[in-house]
């Protein structure tokens, strides 16, 4: 019983993802085109999949190695300790993520 409530649960989960995946049309240099056949052929997956985790990977690490720039304002306090405003590229990309997360939901 608990194998066929994984394999709902499996559905689920591919259900909702594929509902959050939106295709797109890129360019690459050629040779990064040839990184990813040749990971996707070394892993028995395709190449969507592969250049999907890659782009997901990469915007992960690219929105951590944004540096926080502390700012004038202090936005609240913690143990005592006054905790200053961004005043770096983090607050502009958030607010650009809402922005076209809200255009898309319209």
């Amino acid at each position: 019983m608990n194998s066929f409530q994984a394999l709902l649960n499996d559905w689920e989960n591919h259900a909702h993802h594929a509902q959050e995946r939106s295709q797109v049309t890129l360019s690459l240099y050629r040779h990064d085109q040839v990184k990813i056949k040749a990971l996707a052929e070394a892993y028995g997956l395709d190449e969507a999949t592969v250049t999907e985790g890659l782009l997901h990977a990469a915007l992960q690490e690219a929105e951590a190695a944004i540096p926080y720039v502390k700012g004038a304002e202090v936005i609240r306090v913690e143990e005592g300790e006054p905790v200053y405003d961004d005043a770096g590229r983090t607050p502009a990309l958030v607010a650009a993520e809402q922005r076209i997360l809200k255009a898309q939901d319209h």
